[in-house]
Protein backbone atom coordinates (compact mmCIF):
# COMPACT_ATOMS: atom_id res chain seq x y z
CA UNK A 1 0.00 0.00 0.00
CA UNK A 2 1.30 3.42 -0.90
CA UNK A 3 0.82 5.78 2.01
CA UNK A 4 0.56 8.81 -0.23
CA UNK A 5 -3.13 9.32 -0.94
CA UNK A 6 -4.29 6.41 1.24
CA UNK A 7 -7.56 6.60 3.16
CA UNK A 8 -6.58 6.52 6.82
CA UNK A 9 -8.67 6.33 9.98
CA UNK A 10 -6.67 7.59 12.98
CA UNK A 11 -7.87 7.33 16.57
CA UNK A 12 -6.86 9.90 19.14
CA UNK A 13 -5.40 12.44 16.73
CA UNK A 14 -5.98 15.53 18.83
CA UNK A 15 -2.74 15.82 20.76
CA UNK A 16 0.72 14.37 21.38
CA UNK A 17 1.90 11.52 19.18
CA UNK A 18 -1.50 11.28 17.49
CA UNK A 19 -1.37 14.93 16.47
CA UNK A 20 2.07 14.45 14.93
CA UNK A 21 0.86 11.41 13.00
CA UNK A 22 -2.16 13.40 11.82
CA UNK A 23 -0.05 16.28 10.51
CA UNK A 24 2.34 13.94 8.70
CA UNK A 25 -0.48 11.93 7.14
CA UNK A 26 -2.11 15.13 5.92
CA UNK A 27 1.23 16.20 4.46
CA UNK A 28 1.37 12.92 2.54
CA UNK A 29 -1.96 13.68 0.92
CA UNK A 30 -3.91 11.04 2.81
CA UNK A 31 -7.68 11.17 2.91
CA UNK A 32 -7.98 11.27 6.66
CA UNK A 33 -10.65 10.72 9.30
CA UNK A 34 -10.10 11.07 13.03
CA UNK A 35 -11.97 9.64 16.00
CA UNK A 36 -11.30 11.83 19.04
CA UNK A 37 -13.01 11.93 22.44
CA UNK A 38 -12.31 15.58 23.31
CA UNK A 39 -14.98 17.78 21.69
CA UNK A 40 -12.81 20.91 21.92
CA UNK A 41 -9.99 19.15 20.09
CA UNK A 42 -12.46 17.99 17.45
CA UNK A 43 -13.49 21.61 16.88
CA UNK A 44 -9.86 22.69 16.71
CA UNK A 45 -9.03 20.04 14.12
CA UNK A 46 -12.00 21.03 12.00
CA UNK A 47 -10.95 24.68 12.09
CA UNK A 48 -7.33 23.87 11.31
CA UNK A 49 -7.81 21.39 8.47
CA UNK A 50 -11.31 22.04 7.17
CA UNK A 51 -12.50 19.82 4.36
CA UNK A 52 -9.23 17.89 4.21
CA UNK A 53 -10.16 16.06 7.40
CA UNK A 54 -13.27 14.31 8.71
CA UNK A 55 -13.54 14.48 12.49
CA UNK A 56 -15.95 12.46 14.59
CA UNK A 57 -16.28 12.71 18.36
CA UNK A 58 -16.38 9.34 20.13
CA UNK A 59 -15.33 7.77 23.42
CA UNK A 60 -13.56 4.69 22.13
CA UNK A 61 -13.39 3.09 25.56
CA UNK A 62 -17.17 2.66 25.29
CA UNK A 63 -18.41 0.11 22.75
CA UNK A 64 -21.61 1.95 21.86
CA UNK A 65 -19.83 5.28 21.38
CA UNK A 66 -17.13 3.65 19.26
CA UNK A 67 -19.74 1.91 17.12
CA UNK A 68 -21.66 5.15 16.62
CA UNK A 69 -18.55 7.10 15.65
CA UNK A 70 -17.45 4.54 13.09
CA UNK A 71 -20.98 4.16 11.71
CA UNK A 72 -21.18 7.94 11.21
CA UNK A 73 -17.95 7.97 9.21
CA UNK A 74 -19.01 5.01 7.08
CA UNK A 75 -22.38 6.66 6.44
CA UNK A 76 -20.53 9.73 5.17
CA UNK A 77 -18.77 7.52 2.63
CA UNK A 78 -15.40 7.24 4.34
CA UNK A 79 -13.90 3.82 3.58
CA UNK A 80 -10.46 3.39 5.20
CA UNK A 81 -7.60 1.37 3.74
CA UNK A 82 -5.48 1.89 6.85
CA UNK A 83 -6.56 2.00 10.50
CA UNK A 84 -4.15 3.46 13.05
CA UNK A 85 -5.16 2.61 16.62
CA UNK A 86 -3.40 5.39 18.49
CA UNK A 87 -5.90 6.46 21.16
CA UNK A 88 -4.88 5.65 24.72
CA UNK A 89 -3.45 6.92 27.97
CA UNK A 90 -0.24 6.47 29.94
CA UNK A 91 -0.67 5.52 33.58
CA UNK A 92 1.84 4.70 36.31
CA UNK A 93 0.77 3.09 39.59
CA UNK A 94 2.49 0.41 41.70
CA UNK A 95 0.72 -2.81 42.59
CA UNK A 96 1.27 -2.00 46.28
CA UNK A 97 2.18 1.43 47.64
CA UNK A 98 3.61 0.72 51.08
CA UNK A 99 3.76 4.44 51.92
CA UNK A 100 0.06 5.08 51.28
CA UNK A 101 -2.02 6.07 54.30
CA UNK A 102 -5.23 4.58 52.96
CA UNK A 103 -5.69 1.87 50.33
CA UNK A 104 -2.26 0.45 49.51
CA UNK A 105 -3.06 -1.65 46.46
CA UNK A 106 -3.53 -0.65 42.82
CA UNK A 107 -6.92 0.99 42.36
CA UNK A 108 -9.66 -0.95 40.59
CA UNK A 109 -11.03 2.18 38.92
CA UNK A 110 -7.65 3.13 37.45
CA UNK A 111 -7.10 -0.48 36.31
CA UNK A 112 -10.41 -0.53 34.46
CA UNK A 113 -9.89 2.96 33.03
CA UNK A 114 -6.50 2.08 31.55
CA UNK A 115 -7.65 -1.26 30.17
CA UNK A 116 -10.69 0.39 28.60
CA UNK A 117 -8.69 3.24 27.04
CA UNK A 118 -5.69 1.22 25.85
CA UNK A 119 -7.01 -2.26 25.08
CA UNK A 120 -10.81 -2.23 24.81
CA UNK A 121 -10.65 0.70 22.39
CA UNK A 122 -8.42 -1.26 20.00
CA UNK A 123 -10.85 -4.18 20.04
CA UNK A 124 -13.97 -2.02 19.68
CA UNK A 125 -12.64 -0.01 16.72
CA UNK A 126 -10.83 -2.78 14.88
CA UNK A 127 -13.76 -5.19 14.81
CA UNK A 128 -16.00 -2.65 13.05
CA UNK A 129 -13.39 -1.32 10.65
CA UNK A 130 -12.16 -4.77 9.67
CA UNK A 131 -15.71 -5.95 9.09
CA UNK A 132 -16.17 -3.06 6.68
CA UNK A 133 -12.86 -3.86 4.96
CA UNK A 134 -13.95 -7.46 4.47
CA UNK A 135 -17.33 -6.41 3.06
CA UNK A 136 -15.50 -4.23 0.53
CA UNK A 137 -12.86 -6.92 -0.11
CA UNK A 138 -10.27 -4.31 0.77
CA UNK A 139 -6.74 -5.57 1.45
CA UNK A 140 -6.43 -3.21 4.36
CA UNK A 141 -3.84 -2.64 7.07
CA UNK A 142 -4.30 -2.16 10.81
CA UNK A 143 -1.47 -0.64 12.83
CA UNK A 144 -1.84 -0.35 16.61
CA UNK A 145 0.37 1.75 18.84
CA UNK A 146 1.72 -0.47 21.60
CA UNK A 147 4.70 0.16 23.90
CA UNK A 148 7.91 -1.52 25.03
CA UNK A 149 6.19 -1.55 28.44
CA UNK A 150 4.31 -4.60 27.13
CA UNK A 151 7.34 -6.63 28.18
CA UNK A 152 6.70 -5.52 31.77
CA UNK A 153 7.62 -2.20 33.33
CA UNK A 154 7.82 -1.70 37.10
CA UNK A 155 5.09 0.61 38.33
CA UNK A 156 2.87 0.24 35.26
CA UNK A 157 0.77 -2.89 35.87
CA UNK A 158 -2.33 -1.74 33.99
CA UNK A 159 -0.50 0.01 31.16
CA UNK A 160 1.88 -2.91 30.60
CA UNK A 161 -0.97 -5.44 30.65
CA UNK A 162 -3.04 -3.41 28.19
CA UNK A 163 -0.16 -3.03 25.74
CA UNK A 164 0.69 -6.73 26.02
CA UNK A 165 -2.92 -7.34 25.09
CA UNK A 166 -2.56 -5.10 22.04
CA UNK A 167 0.43 -7.17 20.93
CA UNK A 168 -1.51 -10.41 21.43
CA UNK A 169 -4.43 -9.12 19.38
CA UNK A 170 -2.03 -8.08 16.62
CA UNK A 171 -0.52 -11.57 16.40
CA UNK A 172 -3.94 -13.24 16.60
CA UNK A 173 -5.62 -11.13 13.95
CA UNK A 174 -2.67 -11.45 11.56
CA UNK A 175 -3.05 -15.24 11.69
CA UNK A 176 -6.84 -15.17 11.58
CA UNK A 177 -7.34 -12.65 8.78
CA UNK A 178 -4.10 -12.76 6.81
CA UNK A 179 -5.55 -15.38 4.45
CA UNK A 180 -8.24 -12.84 3.56
CA UNK A 181 -5.67 -10.23 2.57
CA UNK A 182 -5.58 -8.10 5.72
CA UNK A 183 -2.35 -7.15 7.49
CA UNK A 184 -1.88 -6.32 11.17
CA UNK A 185 1.13 -4.88 12.95
CA UNK A 186 1.96 -2.92 16.05
CA UNK A 187 4.51 -0.23 16.79
CA UNK A 188 6.06 -0.36 20.27
CA UNK A 189 7.67 2.99 20.99
CA UNK A 190 10.09 3.47 23.83
CA UNK A 191 9.99 6.77 25.65
CA UNK A 192 8.88 9.35 23.10
CA UNK A 193 9.14 13.03 23.88
CA UNK A 194 5.46 14.00 23.99
CA UNK A 195 3.37 16.01 26.47
CA UNK A 196 1.77 12.81 27.80
CA UNK A 197 5.17 11.30 28.54
CA UNK A 198 6.29 14.42 30.37
CA UNK A 199 3.06 14.61 32.36
CA UNK A 200 3.33 10.95 33.39
CA UNK A 201 6.98 11.09 34.50
CA UNK A 202 8.96 13.52 36.62
CA UNK A 203 11.99 15.34 35.22
CA UNK A 204 14.20 13.23 37.46
CA UNK A 205 12.66 10.04 36.08
CA UNK A 206 13.06 11.28 32.50
CA UNK A 207 16.73 12.07 33.12
CA UNK A 208 17.31 8.56 34.49
CA UNK A 209 15.54 7.05 31.50
CA UNK A 210 17.62 8.97 29.01
CA UNK A 211 20.73 7.60 30.69
CA UNK A 212 19.39 4.07 30.29
CA UNK A 213 18.61 4.46 26.58
CA UNK A 214 21.66 3.40 24.54
CA UNK A 215 21.13 6.39 22.21
CA UNK A 216 20.97 8.65 25.31
CA UNK A 217 17.84 10.54 24.31
CA UNK A 218 14.09 10.32 24.19
CA UNK A 219 12.54 9.34 20.90
CA UNK A 220 11.10 11.79 18.42
CA UNK A 221 7.47 11.39 17.24
CA UNK A 222 8.78 11.37 13.67
CA UNK A 223 10.47 8.03 14.31
CA UNK A 224 7.04 6.53 15.01
CA UNK A 225 5.62 7.99 11.81
CA UNK A 226 8.50 6.50 9.81
CA UNK A 227 7.71 3.10 11.35
CA UNK A 228 4.06 3.53 10.38
CA UNK A 229 5.01 4.38 6.82
CA UNK A 230 7.31 1.36 6.61
CA UNK A 231 4.57 -1.01 7.78
CA UNK A 232 1.96 0.50 5.47
CA UNK A 233 4.16 0.33 2.38
CA UNK A 234 5.83 -3.06 2.92
CA UNK A 235 3.17 -5.56 1.88
CA UNK A 236 5.02 -8.52 3.43
CA UNK A 237 4.98 -7.14 6.95
CA UNK A 238 2.26 -8.62 9.15
CA UNK A 239 1.92 -10.08 12.61
CA UNK A 240 4.92 -8.19 13.93
CA UNK A 241 5.56 -5.71 16.71
CA UNK A 242 8.10 -3.15 15.54
CA UNK A 243 10.05 -1.65 18.45
CA UNK A 244 11.10 1.99 18.13
CA UNK A 245 13.01 2.42 21.35
CA UNK A 246 16.56 3.66 20.82
CA UNK A 247 17.86 0.26 21.89
CA UNK A 248 16.20 0.29 25.31
CA UNK A 249 14.89 -3.02 26.67
CA UNK A 250 12.70 -3.11 29.77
Amino acid sequence: MKLDGARVLLTGGGRGLGRHLLERLVAHGCELAVLERDESLCDELRCTHGARLQVQAADLSDAESADAGIAALLAQGFAPDLLVNNAGIIHSEPLVNMLARGERTHGLDSWRRVMAADLDSVFFVTRRVVDDMLRRRCKGVVVSISSIAAAGNAGQSAYAAAKAGVNALTHTWAKELGPLGLRFAAIAPGFIDTPSTRSALSEAALTRLQQQVPLRRLGDPESVFLALRYIAENDYVSGTVLEVDGGLSL
